[in-house]
């Protein structure tokens, strides 16, 4: 059996990621019977590709990303950058505690060099200094890279096509 795992990696995310080839055999999910190739199709797109290709394609984006998140995965993914963890902290603070309380029963921190009562210490400094956080208008992680008036005809779209909030 032959399968073609595709999967959003790209390069400009980390250098771990920038390491990976565009397309290579999976080895470790290969065996006798499945043969599996990675394919990253968009590993070696800039961001300003990626957000292009979006307001192109018409379809929404996740609005964590005008929250300011570089990334996207689980709000307290381990993997995740340290600014993504405290914006997580912000905006989902009842979870934060949760993981909070976990690190203390599990006795361990919630990442390597970083515990989650940091997190959510960093989070309320943020807080204190600019307030609660308000959501940001629909495009904004768009505007900053390809510009307004693109952003502005996506987001028209949007609100026509998805009856998404602009």
């Amino acid at each position: 059996m032959r399968i073609l795992e595709c999967i959003g990696q790209r390069a400009a995310e980390s250098r771990q990621r920038a390491k990976l080839a565009g397309v290579e055999i999976n080895r470790q999910a290969s065996n006798g019977r499945r043969h599996i190739t990675t394919w990253r199709p968009i590993h070696g797109w800039s961001d300003r590709r990626v957000w292009r290709e979006i307001a192109r394609s018409r379809l929404p984006y996740h609005p964590a990303y005008d929250w300011g998140n570089r990334r996207l995965s689980c709000v307290f993914c381990v993997l995740g950058c340290t600014s993504d963890l405290v914006n997580g902290a912000r905006r989902v603070p009842e979870l934060a505690a949760s993981c909070a309380r976990m690190e203390t029963t599990v006795g361990a921190d919630f990442k390597a060099g970083l515990s989650m009562r940091e997190i959510i210490r960093r989070a309320q400094v943020l807080e204190a200094a600019e307030g609660p956080a308000a959501r940001p208008p629909a495009g904004t992680a768009m505007a900053a890279i390809v510009g307004q008036a693109v952003t502005a005809r996506y987001c028209r779209r949007q609100a026509t096509v998805y009856g998404l909030a602009v």
